[in-house]
């Protein structure tokens, strides 16, 4: 099942008012509600799950046959958290009504069975957990509270014509009328969190925690039963070596990052990751010395042996790659062993990152491996011509791929052919992104047999850096996108530099050229949420674009010089994230003056300096800035002026940073927000300039400089991918 990567927020949910006083229905949409995330673990809270229906448990049918229902039973109970508030109910409602409806009904069952203590809105104002009533009553304000959403919701969906005659049947409410709900499908648990204000430090889960059962689903649990699950005392000692080591854990996730920097530091956490980390579900671990076949074997035996689903391993070789070498024994390279993860059957996600020479350093896996289980693979670097074959073999031999990223965000890969032939073979294949796969751009003579580079199924996530392929109204790019308009979610087309121009136009739009294309000329994108493009597109496909994003609620909206025009049609009230790519002033002005803008991120790719600029940076409390290609003079200014009261990360790559300009934020240290981060970014043959080393940190005045908490220094490229998997909803942010 792909669950890991479709529940990566909490899917049980009630939204309750924020006061139980009666309601006047001419102000309804005034009044404040709260959405409250439910403990999905059962009375056992034990691996076994039971999913047939008893007299004491309902069964609620998941979206995907091949999970099966899940089991409700009658301990459900809100998790422990105040609340999130919502900023757009009207929206709200009309999107999730008959879920939160269903959802309350069941919350209702368990409150009145008294098998639940429900300890949401029971918290005093300053929001310490200090109860403030007994169990008992606080039971009944819940009740209270579920009976009004519950009465308010049938009212407005039986208005709209929505309703399912739920007042028509009350008398045989039971069980039975919960069999057809279904749990929310991917597309709208991941849009959830653009309706929530309060959000924890840009995580949406309610002080719940991720688990995995024995057959490997997932459910969200409270503290308490996170506890009955995973023994503390024996995780204990793994967490503190983990500390140590300073890596970091993610509790409710049940993620762990480390970097480890010798082979012993090695081997001593890997035994207690298969021995006391049961409850780490995904590791992100970097090899950071000069490692030998033996680690890796190590390594791959001993993930076997744990819990882990999701890993990311990256790669610091200090060792030096000789191709000749490597061509005389292929297959006999030291990465030969982590070939056999792809026969771990827990392992469902896996990233591979700066594994050069992958090719040569390591065998074919054969016909007589057995398919991959796989569900995810990210290769993330260069991948040379030698690599290609290799990548592909591997790509062929897992058949149930739903998630295939390849590439490098700021290095061009050579010659990919092989791979782009096989990725037509993946039949559920729904996210693909290609970062910079060819170093020129391809002709139609450099067409292999077979090519398939966007895969032959309808996608929901697809991202292109590069558009190497020929274009035009049958091109891969066009066509692909075109097949998959009503189930795209996210769309991202990046040029880089290259000469090309999308046609994105429907057939009826090729014999004229309509400036303002009718409904039945032009593709609606239903599913937009996130959408970027840097790239030149004809007159057409701007039209036919800007004419449907006054319709789509999107989260995240990138332009360029070529597609700038498109903001001024977004519906700037849903927008969260915004990125300006060599972008005028008079095409983002609309932004300063609108009084719906609600965007917390803002990445400026060469942005000229402008009084508008000056106006956005200052007016809108950002929590994430990102600056690339800025023009040094700019860059004072941009210091000086931005708003730092809720600004917890500010990037800058591809700039000559100086400490000059790290004085102006000396200067403002007071306005800086707790926990504020500055991150400087190189590239990965550069020289370090004198800010970007520690050592030169170090000897400067702690009065002319920011704290080492406060800055982090890494590659380009890292910083770039990072950003990406905080804007866009399937990348992994961690």
């Amino acid at each position: 099942n792909y669950e890991l990567h479709e529940y990566t927020i909490p899917r049980l949910f009630v939204v309750l008012p924020d006061s139980c006083e009666p309601w006047d229905p001419r102000t309804l949409f005034k009044e404040k509600f709260q959405l409250y995330f439910l403990c999905e673990c059962g009375e056992e809270c034990g691996f076994e799950a039971n999913l047939s229906a008893t007299s004491s448990q309902i069964t609620v049918t998941a979206p995907d046959p091949l999970t099966g229902p899940f089991p409700v039973r009658n301990c459900l109970h809100l998790a422990k958290h105040e609340g999130y508030e919502l900023s757009r109910p009207t929206e709200f409602f009309d999107r999730y009504g008959p879920y939160i409806l269903g959802m309350l009904k069941i919350l209702r069952h368990c409150l009145t069975a008294a098998a639940v203590v429900a300890p949401a809105l029971l918290l005093t104002q300053n929001g310490v957990d200090e109860i403030v009533e007994s169990v008992e009553s606080l039971s009944v304000r819940t009740l209270a509270a579920v009976d009004i959403s519950i009465s308010f919701l049938e009212d407005k969906l039986d208005g709209d014509g929505t309703g399912d005659g739920a007042a028509e049947g009350k008398a045989d409410e039971d069980e039975d009328m919960f069999k057809d709900l279904a749990a929310l499908e991917g597309a709208d648990l991941r849009r959830l969190d653009s309706f929530l204000r309060n959000k924890d430090a840009d995580k949406v889960l309610g002080n719940l925690y991720r688990i995995t059962t024995e057959t490997g689903h997932v459910k969200w649990v409270c503290l308490d039963h996170y506890r009955q699950v995973y023994r503390e005392t024996t995780m204990a000692s793994f967490l503190q070596s983990i500390e140590t080591s300073g890596g970091t854990h993610d509790p409710q996730r049940g993620h762990v990052t480390i970097k480890l920097k010798s082979s012993i530091a090695a081997k001593d956490f890997f035994s207690r990751l298969s021995q006391q980390g049961q409850a780490i579900l995904g590791l992100k671990v970097t090899l950071g010395w000069p490692f030998s076949a033996a680690d890796l074997v190590m390594l791959v035996g001993k993930i076997a042996q744990s819990n882990v689903r999701e890993l990311k391993l990256y790669i610091e070789d200090h060792g030096l790659w000789d191709p000749l070498v490597l061509l005389m024994r292929p297959g006999k390279g030291k990465y030969y062993s982590i070939l056999s993860l792809f026969s771990n059957s827990k392992i469902k996600s896996l990233t591979f990152s700066e594994v050069d020479l992958i090719g040569l350093s390591t065998s074919a896996l054969g016909t007589s491996h057995r398919p991959s289980l796989l569900q995810s693979f990210r290769y993330v670097g260069k991948i040379f011509s030698l690599d290609a074959g290799h990548l592909a073999d591997i790509i062929a031999h897992c058949p149930l791929l739903v998630e295939l990223k390849l590439g490098s965000y700021t290095s061009n890969s050579e010659g990919v052919h092989k791979i782009d032939q096989v990725i037509g073979s993946l039949s559920k294949l729904e996210t693909l992104h290609r970062y910079r796969l060819y170093k020129e751009p391809l002709s139609v003579r450099d067409i292999k047999s077979n090519t398939a580079p966007y895969g032959s199924r309808t996608l929901r996530e697809l991202v292109e850096h590069g558009v190497h392929y020929h274009v035009g109204y049958s091109g891969f790019l066009e066509t692909a996108i075109r097949r998959s308009s009503a189930t795209l979610e996210v769309l991202v087309v990046h040029s880089h530099g290259q000469n090309r121009i999308l046609h994105l136009q429907v057939k009826s739009q090729l014999s004229s050229s309509p400036t303002s294309p009718t409904s039945s000329s032009r593709l609606t994108f239903s599913s937009l949420s996130h959408l970027e493009l840097f790239v030149d597109m004809t007159q057409e496909s701007l039209n036919m674009m800007a004419a449907a994003l006054p319709d789509l609620a999107l989260v995240h909206l990138g332009i360029g010089e070529h597609t700038s025009v498109l903001l001024r049609h977004a519906n700037l009230s849903t927008l969260k994230s915004l990125s300006l790519n060599r972008t005028a002033e008079h095409h983002y002005r609309q932004v300063v003056e609108s009084a719906d803008c609600q965007i917390e991120s803002l990445m400026l790719v060469s942005v000229p300096w402008s009084q508008f600029l000056s106006n956005i940076l200052s007016s809108i409390p950002l929590k994430r800035l990102f600056l690339d290609h800025m023009d040094i003079s700019s860059l004072d200014k941009i210091l000086a002026q931005v708003n730092l009261s809720q600004l917890q990360v500010l990037t800058m790559c591809n700039h000559e940073y100086q400490w000059k300009n790290e004085e102006v934020l000396v200067a403002r240290r007071n306005e800086l927000a707790d926990g504020f981060l500055l991150q400087l970014g190189y590239g990965r043959h550069e020289s370090k300039r004198d800010p970007l080393k520690q050592k030169s940190r170090d000897m400067k005045e702690s009065s002319t400089r920011l704290s080492s908490q406060q800055v982090r220094v890494v590659f380009d490229f890292v910083l770039l991918e990072e950003h990406y998997a905080a804007i866009l909803p399937t990348t992994s942010r961690w």
